[in-house]
């Protein structure tokens, strides 16, 4: 299965709801003051992801990571030599936390410096060996936690899911560009 990154395709060159269409759909949505909460996207989005995060936190203490510190591993486990201003993209991590948990990481030995290889003036980020280890012991973790998360959907309903949640994280780019 390829692994996919977060699109970087300007959005006026990728489909996807411009700005008029969202301020169109708005004008058509319910005003009424009820809201069901158990069926607001973002709340349930919010409340799985929350769930699952701290779950596999737990689980992370036994190898002295974070969360954020093992979205960082894995992130450059799929793509090493990444700048930090990429790597804040690919972890969904404020570059300012980031920087601390990169540093962090710089220290104990499990991430290492180097020439980006795009630009030599510029420096990226790549796994130790001991920080690869580290990541391959914790990936077939990890996969547990999405199986666990994942069972009761078909592989086929799986797949939907993930690409639903592609678009909605793509369609949110409209909102940045505001």
């Amino acid at each position: 299965m390829a692994k996919r990154k977060p699109s970087s395709t300007p959005s006026s060159e990728r489909p996807g709801p411009s700005v008029e269409l969202v301020r169109e759909l708005n004008a058509f949505t319910d005003k009424s003051p009820q809201h069901d909460l158990e069926r607001a996207i973002p709340y349930l989005l919010a409340r799985a992801g929350t769930r699952m995060g701290q779950s596999f936190s737990r689980e992370l203490k036994q190898f002295n990571l974070s969360l954020t510190e093992w979205r960082v591993c894995v992130a450059l486990h799929h793509a090493a030599h990444q700048r930090l201003s990429d790597l804040a993209l690919h972890t969904s991590t404020e570059p300012s936390t980031l920087s601390r948990v990169v540093d962090g990481l710089l220290q104990r030995g499990i991430l290492v410096r180097d020439r980006s290889d795009e630009d030599a003036r510029a420096l990226a980020l790549s796994l130790t060996d001991a920080g690869r280890d580290l990541a391959l012991r914790i990936i077939p973790l990890a996969q547990l936690y999405e199986r666990v998360s994942l069972s009761g959907l078909s592989f086929a309903q799986a797949e939907s899911l993930r690409d639903m949640l592609r678009m909605v994280y793509d369609n949110l780019e409209v909102l940045d560009n505001e």
